[in-house]
């Protein structure tokens, strides 16, 4: 029986042969296994709403979310297992030396990143038929920096991998997280019996058609503004139901 994923990233137009190098399916197994492990140890500790799957067809893509907690990842371990999307997120290398989520995110299939490295190693990766996650922001942002409308200022590396790939980019929007994994706390709050309520949702904006890098990071944060916007609405649902 094929796997779901191992088509996750083959780029091909109907009638056409796609050049896209296939992602090594061990390592996608590999990232599903540790993506349903992560799953099943946050069911116990949250209650994750996940909207449905993005409306886009298999290959890579640029998925850019928000970020507001170390807990991000976990979020997006969740999302994309219920969506059987195998991964790469970039990750700020220092979060490889933590005990404990340092080996989680090798097992994750992360990219350690430091500086302007990122956006280099975001394309090869994409080249690979790899999908890519990648947070504008680049650090998780105190609350006083995204209150505002709910994202921090965001950099133009985000804009300038979706203008020089010419990739499809696909907006999330996450909410709860600060509260499960504060931006001041080493560890998340454990609360089994009265579990964090978390939410995403998304946007796909396709493939953008900017003339300059600073114009597609304009339409990236506004699609992401209106993601955290749905995100938080069902947060606030989910706390008072």
């Amino acid at each position: 029986m094929t796997r779901p994923w191992v088509v996750a990233g083959r780029r091909a137009t109907e009638g056409m042969v796609s050049t896209t190098p296939l992602p090594d399916p061990d390592e996608q197994a590999m990232i599903m296994s540790t993506m349903r492990t992560v799953s099943r140890v946050m069911g116990v500790l949250t209650r994750a709403n996940i909207g449905p799957p993005p409306e886009i067809g298999p290959g890579p893509a640029i998925y850019a979310a928000n970020h507001r907690s170390l807990a991000d990842l976990l979020l997006a371990s969740v999302t994309f297992h219920s969506w059987e999307r195998p991964i790469r997120p970039l990750v700020a290398a220092a979060y490889f030396q933590m005990p404990v989520i340092g080996p989680l995110l090798h097992r994750l299939g992360c990219i350690p990143v430091d500086g302007v490295e990122a956006l280099d190693l975001a394309t090869v990766e994409l080249e690979a038929g790899w999908p890519v996650a990648i947070m504008p922001e680049g650090r998780v942002v105190p609350v006083e920096e995204w209150r505002e409308d709910g994202v921090g200022r965001t950099h133009q590396g985000v804009g300038w991998l979706a203008v020089s790939t010419g990739l499809p980019l696909i907006a999330n929007g996450a909410s709860g997280t600060e509260a499960f994994w504060p931006r001041s706390s080493k560890t998340p709050r454990i609360r089994p019996w009265n579990r964090y309520p978390l939410a995403l949702r998304s946007e796909v904006l396709g493939v953008i058609h900017a003339a300059e890098p600073r114009e597609a990071t304009e339409l990236v944060r506004a699609a992401l503004v209106r993601c955290v916007e749905r995100a938080d609405s069902v947060v606030e649902e989910m706390r008072s139901g």
